[in-house]
């Protein structure tokens, strides 16, 4: 059996994040119903997420901060 690897790159900024908690798992659709990216998560996964999300978060606003402060 052949084994298939794909990257996919999805780019979000203002766009809709929309969820549907399924039995056990959540369906995330990044950019609408029917016209962007779905991600199926468990309990699990979606804490995962959840945290290194919350971490880039702080590290991006972090940067951005220290970055005012930099005279030009």
């Amino acid at each position: 059996m052949s084994k298939l690897e794909m990257g996919t790159w999805v780019g979000l900024d203002d766009e809709p994040v929309e969820y549907t908690v399924l039995r056990d798992e959540v369906e995330l659709d990044l950019g609408g119903r029917g016209s962007g990216f779905e991600i199926l998560a468990t309990e699990r996964g979606l804490t995962v997420l959840a945290d290194r999300c919350t971490e880039a978060l702080g590290e991006l606003r972090a940067r951005r901060r220290r970055e005012e402060l930099v005279p030009e």
